[in-house]
């Protein structure tokens, strides 16, 4: 189980991309008009920075980050470049926002670059934390 203070953070974190602000459980119109034409399937923000916490120096995350982003084109979606950034703006991470893709890839790329977490936005614009399995109960498949 992770931290509740380390899920609040990710909760309260601003998710932003090419002019778009996201925040997990607040609906996002421009969400909505970039992912309504891939109904059902809605966008994913996920990074590769810090594997499970694990801090790494600014080089290997970038080096991971150009890992993922070389996978989510390899899987044929749009990636957009972003950032995770706290409310403090204390703590930032390069991420990206990738689209169209369902929960089950979505997940299955938070477990392939060892992430906690990622938020996943359906078509209606809402985001959503999904959480790795080792952390969660609940099932996100279908």
């Amino acid at each position: 189980m992770l931290d509740p203070s380390l899920l609040e953070a990710y909760r309260q974190t601003n998710y932003g991309f090419d002019n778009t602000l996201l925040n997990v459980d607040k609906p996002c119109s421009k969400a909505v008009s970039l992912l309504q034409p891939f109904t059902p399937d809605g966008g994913l923000f996920i990074t590769a920075w810090n594997p499970l916490g694990k801090e790494l120096t600014v080089k290997d995350n970038k080096i991971a980050n150009q890992k993922l982003k070389a996978e989510l084109l390899k899987q044929g979606l749009n990636v957009i470049d972003g950032y995770g950034e706290s409310k403090d703006a204390k703590w930032r991470e390069d991420s990206f926002f990738a689209y169209p893709v369902n929960k089950e890839t979505s997940l299955k790329l938070c477990c392939d670059f060892h992430q906690n977490a990622v938020v996943y936005v359906s078509f209606e614009g809402a985001p959503e934390l999904l959480l790795h399995p080792e952390f969660s109960c609940q099932k996100y498949f279908g």
